[in-house]
């Protein structure tokens, strides 16, 4: 891309659509895009799909203070950067971590701005770019797996709204056999205040191949700006003995609302390490569901959140054994602090046809305040009888007795507490890989940064 001058850009810069959102705004979206005339009839459908389903059923989570008519439906594109100096401190600072890797993608409110890919990547194959452009230029790949399986456009009012509104996010796609031992980056900056930001990540990953992505959601800190909404959909699609690790780590402002949609799909003897990291958000709500849909598959999924002040963070996981002789392994470790509460409801579903099923699934919090809340709602719903499905969950304050131990070896209290924390979270911590030394390194990093307060 070439870079703009600030002079240019402000010159041109489209102007901001109408607040809300509306089949007009639909449209004005799509043809700044240049869409092709299936992806808007996509949308369309989402619309439809969007006035005619009703919310969902929280029954611990609650966005009514959000006002939907006073979001902005989407950002115009932004100015080309060459220079990774010139960004924000904060996302200059997260893409420090990362030194070597295979590709770089970097957005800004949903715009792409800055995207890199190593040569013998590009040659052999490997397709890495925005998903706006993903469909201008590989659209018979995008139409096969777009919101058809994975994520359907009609799987709530939230999703349906995505479809319809979706701009910006992740496209990578790795052929069969290929192995890729250095990660692809993909980092969102959420800037404007009162934006609704909807990227879409698609990852499609062939037989027998091998990939790291890691996808992080970024921006300022802000008390006291007026509600801002991510409501990002993240499909994945894992071939027959592939092996993915894909690591999505949020740490957005207090002023955003965010709301995640993520499935994803294994094959036939394939393998899949997700660590899903939240530590920042007014009101954040994510899915993940893994769905083992050929045998022999195997998915490792781990989650890690860390509220504070009045943050309210809910998860919904689901282990969804379709076929037999898979395995699944969950485990969601949270620390909460002030007056924070999280909700996690997960699930182990085993179908008729998944014998010899091994599925275990994990829930631990610590709570850091006596204002603090963590409920925790496991569930098990068994068609099968021949297999293996458990479940636990611990809700506990910080051992005093740990503590009082560490201060009696001249450790001041807020370091013990601290060491007691980072302690509990190294089960979730080592399950990065060594190519991500440095993620956890600085993930390390914001949660004593949190201790602090």
């Amino acid at each position: 891309m070439p870079t703009k001058t600030i002079h240019q850009e402000t010159i041109q810069r489209p102007s901001l659509p109408a607040r809300g959102f509306s089949r007009e705004a639909l449209e004005s979206l799509s043809a700044r895009r240049n869409e092709p005339a299936w992806m808007l009839e996509n949308r369309y459908q989402g619309w439809r799909d969007y006035q005619e389903l009703e919310p969902p059923l929280w029954r611990r989570t609650d966005i009514k203070a959000l006002d939907w008519g006073q979001l902005i439906p989407f950002a115009p594109d932004q100015a080309a950067v060459s220079d990774l100096q010139a960004l924000p401190p904060k996302l200059h600072d997260a893409l420090s971590v990362y030194g070597r890797r295979a590709g770089l993608l970097i957005q800004r409110d949903s715009a792409p701005v800055y995207m890199d890919l190593a040569d013998e990547l590009r040659a052999q194959g490997v397709l890495w770019t925005d998903m706006s452009t993903a469909v201008l230029e590989y659209p018979e790949l995008v139409q096969d797996y777009f919101m058809t399986e994975a994520v359907p456009a009609s799987t709530d009012k939230y999703t349906a709204l995505h479809a319809a509104f979706w701009s910006g996010g992740t496209f990578l796609y790795v052929p069969e056999g290929l192995s890729i031992e250095l990660p692809f980056v993909s980092v969102l900056w959420q800037e404007m205040p009162e934006l609704a930001v909807f990227p879409h990540t698609l990852l499609v990953v062939g037989a027998r191949s091998e990939v790291t992505l890691v996808s992080e959601l970024l921006s300022m800190g802000c008390e006291a700006c007026p509600n801002t909404y991510h409501g990002g959909v993240t499909e994945l699609y894992v071939g027959a003995g592939a092996q993915v690790r894909y690591v999505n780590a949020q740490d957005l402002g207090r002023h955003v609302y965010d709301l995640r949609s993520q499935t994803a799909l294994l094959d036939r003897d394939s393998h899949l390490d997700w660590l899903s990291v939240t530590l920042g958000g007014r009101v954040s709500r994510s899915s993940q569901h893994s769905v083992l849909r050929g045998p022999g598959g195997e998915a490792y999924v781990t989650g890690l959140y860390l509220p504070d002040g009045k943050q309210h963070i809910a998860m919904d996981t689901l282990q969804d054994h379709v076929a037999g002789n898979c395995l699944s392994d969950l485990l969601y470790q949270g620390a909460l602090l002030g007056k924070s509460r999280s909700v996690y409801e997960g699930t182990i579903r085993a179908w008729p046809g998944a014998q010899k099923t091994n599925a275990y699934q994990s829930n631990r919090n610590l709570l850091l305040s006596k204002r603090a809340r963590a409920d925790s709602i496991p569930q098990l719903e068994i068609e099968a009888n021949d297999l293996r499905c458990t479940h636990g969950a611990t809700v506990s304050h910080v051992d005093q007795d740990q503590v009082f131990y560490l201060m009696s070896r001249g450790i001041p209290r807020p370091d013990a507490v601290r060491l007691i924390v980072e302690g509990f979270f190294q089960p979730s911590l080592d399950r990065l890989p060594p190519s991500l030394e440095g993620l956890k390194e600085r993930l390390t990093g914001a949660i004593a940064t949190k201790l602090r307060g």
